[in-house]
């Protein structure tokens, strides 16, 4: 039969990550596909872009493809029980996986579970979208944000980029300060003129994904000292850091603690120093005893570590440890954008 074999799914707004992992620990193989938010592109959409990551992880490991022990999804779209219960099914059809070996649940759990390696803790993500979320030691959570980018949604890329062409605009118009996001906003959509923009957005019409593009714009150009986006990130990360200290305010065993784990995820940690500092600073302020972590796994691993305690072998300690090890040795294949 060879070694046994779990599948870890995480899928955001951007795109999906598929991991095949062993019992004993060993990363097998890797592969990705587009977006993991069925609300966005329908459950067909969704069902082929699991299908194809997970084929593309066993092309990677270069063993033949067999039926895996358990599978575990964390996908951004998962809201409801409903939800749960749509994705178990086309899941299911794939006949991947033994029927019941199906784990469903959002992002934020394999997220977390990667991050901490199933100890207590809080994870924030920032990428497309932005949410937090945080475990106790007895299994209690807590999910603050992710509410879509219509009601919610701040600090994360696509507000980043939102607010980018929102600060071009009041510049074109007088209303608002100098900026140089007004230039790079025009020539990022490739406009002739900042008047065309209303048909660029409204008519011909812009995915949550393109405007989240933009948020690129925001960070280079804060690096570079434009005062416009260095506001436009501290009002960001000032948000982000108030999700997380709703969070622990929630869960009591969490604030008895002298440190608080907080990992943070998300395309958008790829920005450096000019994100990542004035998040910490937010963070020291709503939450002093929140400690700033580096995931210990990604979210697709962490995925991985949940589909094991769907089968009868859990993964242990030495195993987990195992795992970290392997993601060490491929940081670079692993790392989610």
């Amino acid at each position: 039969m060879g070694e046994q074999i779990v599948i870890g799914i995480d899928g955001g707004g951007t795109r999906l990550r598929a991991a095949l992992v062993s019992l004993e620990g060993e990363l097998l193989g890797l592969g990705e596909a587009g977006t993991g938010n069925y609300h966005d592109v329908g459950l067909d959409e969704v069902r082929h872009n699991i299908e194809s990551a997970i084929n593309c992880a066993w092309s990677d490991s270069q063993m033949v493809p067999r039926q895996a022990k358990s599978i575990f999804l964390g996908l951004g779209s998962i809201v409801t029980k409903e939800d749960q219960e749509n994705i178990q099914k086309i899941v299911q059809e794939l006949e991947i996986v033994p029927e019941g070996a199906i784990g469903v649940d959002h992002d934020l759990r394999v997220a977390l579970m990667g991050g901490v390696a199933g100890e207590p803790g809080i994870v924030l993500i920032a990428g497309t979208g932005s949410s937090s979320y945080g475990r106790d030691k007895e299994g209690n959570s807590w999910q603050a944000g992710g509410w879509g980018p219509i009601l919610d949604d701040p600090g994360s890329s696509y507000w980043l980029g939102r607010q980018a062409m929102i600060a071009a605009l009041r510049d074109f118009d007088g209303r608002g300060k100098p900026t140089c996001l007004r230039e790079r906003v025009v020539q990022a959509l490739g406009l002739s003129a900042m008047h065309h923009i209303l048909r660029r957005v409204e008519l011909e019409g812009m995915k949550r994904t393109e405007i989240a593009v933009l948020a690129q714009l925001v960070t280079s150009s804060a690096a570079e000292g434009d005062e416009v986006a260095c506001s436009i990130i501290r009002r960001g990360t000032e948000e982000l850091a108030m999700m997380v200290a709703a969070v622990a305010n929630k869960l009591v065993n969490l604030q008895s603690l002298s440190q608080i784990p907080v990992v943070v995820t998300g395309g958008l940690t790829n920005a450096g120093e000019v994100f990542m500092s004035p998040l910490s600073e937010a963070l020291s302020r709503r939450l002093p005893q929140a400690s700033l972590k580096e995931s210990l796994l990604p979210p697709v691993l962490g995925a991985a570590l949940l589909a094991s305690e769907l089968t009868n072998n859990s993964m242990k300690s030495d195993v987990s440890e195992r795992l970290m090890a392997a993601y060490s040795a491929n940081r670079e294949a692993c790392t989610v954008n």
